[in-house]
Order: structure tokens, then sequence, then C-alpha cells
């Protein structure tokens, strides 16, 4: 089973992820974050195999959650 984070400040849209995957084989959504903030801390709780990331969000990018992920060693894609 492969972990998912779905992170995106669009309510709908962070659902309309979420619903997909969960109806993948192989797949499930761990949490959803709805700022930059939020995904790194999900990332170290739940420690997801791949998330779902906007690019723009209200605190930060979604370039700078990925900098920051890849800085820290985090494995994911």
């Amino acid at each position: 089973m492969r972990d998912v984070l779905v992170v995106d400040d669009d309510f709908m849209v962070a659902e309309i992820h979420r619903r997909f995957v969960e109806r993948v084989d192989g797949f499930r959504v761990v949490g959803v974050a709805r700022t930059g903030r939020e995904a790194l801390d999900a990332v170290r709780e739940h420690h997801p195999e791949l998330i779902l990331l906007d690019v723009y969000l209200p605190d930060m990018t979604g370039l700078d959650v990925l900098q920051t992920l890849r800085a820290a060693g985090e494995g994911v894609g």
C-alpha cells in the first residue's frame, strides 16, 4: 500500500484528489494538508511515499515545501 499526502488549500480540490486516490488500488490517503506548514508536519507524522502538492499555498509555495523536505532528507516523491 502506497501512502499519499494531499496538499491543497482549496477544500474542493483537496477532496477531489482524496477521493480519486482512495479509488486507486494500492494507494491510500494518510492525510490532507491546507498549508505548507501543515504539509511539513504531516510528512514528519505520516511518512507518505507520495505527495500531491499544490504550487500555490497560503504560507509558502509548494516548491518551498519540496525544497524543505529534500533538505531534511525526507524520501517522498
